[in-house]
């Protein structure tokens, strides 16, 4: 079952972000992120509940790519599946809910960027219909206020 993130939710989250993406993070401020982008429409938040143990097992976040110069589409942060209940559909769940809801609001495309190591997540969005379009650099500079 797929439904929408809840603060309940921050401790599951906080582990597969850790052990599947590599991001280290804190329960607290998952917590307060869940809070603050749940009830905020330009992001999509979705998590997958197994129907039995009703453990979440995976998540979706995107947000609303709009473009000043070309069509909206909706671009992936994060998809994620712990690794002892990937190969059994459930990222491919998340992401064609995600499909289905940039459909409904008229959308016309969904992007991601995928770390160049992550073979076996390039090939899962091959399959899924997804195309490399271009490679780029990223670019960063941490600021302090």
């Amino acid at each position: 079952m797929i439904r929408v993130i809840q603060p309940k939710d921050a401790e599951v989250i906080k582990n597969i972000c850790e052990s599947e993406l590599g991001h280290k993070t804190t329960v607290a401020l998952l917590r307060q992120r869940i809070e603050e982008l749940s009830v905020n429409d330009n992001y999509y938040i979705k998590v997958f509940v197994d129907a039995q143990t009703h453990r979440v097992l995976g998540f979706i976040q995107a947000e609303k790519y709009n473009l000043l110069y070309g069509e909206n589409g909706w671009n992936i942060i994060a998809l994620a599946v712990e690794s002892n209940a990937q190969r059994r559909g459930i990222g491919k769940q998340l992401l064609l809910s995600l499909e289905n809801h940039a459909m409904e609001l008229g959308y016309t495309f969904i992007r991601l960027n995928s770390n160049i190591v992550r073979t076996e997540a390039h090939e899962f969005y091959q399959h899924l219909g997804y195309y490399c379009d271009k490679s780029q650099k990223r670019f960063i500079k941490h600021i302090t206020p």
